[in-house]
């Protein structure tokens, strides 16, 4: 679904933690179409998680 609403976005907020654990999940399935985002924020928390804020360049 997220593949599909990718046009419509203008905004992003990726949690990422410091952790390997397989092979994981693609956050976008589909056909690959750049979109460029830039970073607006982010914020370290204690236990290494990260959470980064993006806005769409249009």
């Amino acid at each position: 679904m997220a593949a599909a609403l990718l046009p419509e976005l203008d905004e992003l907020i990726v949690k990422s933690y410091p952790v390997v654990a397989g092979a994981g999940v693609p956050v976008f399935a589909g056909e690959f179409d750049p979109t460029r985002f830039r970073v607006t924020a982010r914020e370290e928390f204690p236990s290494g998680v990260l959470m980064t804020w993006f806005e769409a360049v249009r």
